[in-house]
């Protein structure tokens, strides 16, 4: 590992740090600065990823920093979430979910039968049938962007699963499982320790995510 890509794993890491810190204690100035740096230091990180470590079968990096950029803009929409910023926030996201699919597809897979597959679609059948479906059935006016960025997700989900990466699909459906906690937070039913989990989850999931495309 690069000395650059030690210092950027590390500012990664604190920034992420003092963010969690300031959702937890509700301090909106902190969050308002290390919300979006955290996506940027993951671009970061993504780059040096890619041009440090660049094996045969990573992806181009143009669509790693497309997502990562629609991230970039549906996190700082989403910090005061009314409802026209929710739906940009929201488009800004399926947007970044249809990057990653198209980043995805430019991995080899592996190779034989993608043995994901038998967890991923159960899995999301189930979510689906129970989280999913509350949050869309509460979620009013919004209900058709809603479902429609339920599907574009869990389409993610599913080629991370047929490509047969089990870290990708850990990354991906951590992610899911990000939404999932913030969309009934939002919709169906407030809980407090709801946005300090999405927020962890969101985090480790996009670093999942790029650790598996360009390890």
């Amino acid at each position: 590992m690069t000395t650059h890509l030690w210092v950027i794993s590390v500012a990664l890491g604190v920034t992420a740090i003092l963010n969690w810190r300031s959702v937890l204690r509700g301090d909106e100035a902190v969050e308002r600065l290390t919300k979006p740096l955290v996506v940027l230091l993951l671009m970061a990180l993504a780059w040096s990823l890619h041009w440090d470590g660049w094996v045969p079968g990573s992806p181009p990096l143009l669509p790693v920093l497309v997502a990562l950029g629609c991230c970039l803009v549906g996190d700082v929409a989403l910090l005061r979430a009314t409802e026209v910023r929710f739906l940009v926030g929201l488009g800004a996201f399926l947007l970044g979910h249809v990057a990653y699919v198209w980043a995805i597809l430019e991995t080899p897979g592996v190779v034989g039968f993608p043995w994901p597959l038998l967890v991923a679609v159960p899995g999301l059948v189930l979510l689906h049938a129970g989280v999913g479906r509350d949050i869309v059935r509460h979620s009013g006016a919004q209900r058709v962007p809603v479902f429609v960025y339920q599907l574009v997700i869990s389409a993610l989900v599913l080629v991370a699963a047929w490509k047969g990466d089990w870290l990708l699909v850990l990354g991906c459906s951590v992610f899911v499982a990000s939404d999932a906690v913030l969309g009934h937070d939002r919709f169906v039913h407030e809980r407090r320790w709801a946005p300090l989990t999405v927020i962890v989850t969101y985090h480790l999931a996009q670093a999942l995510i790029l650790v598996s495309l360009f390890r």
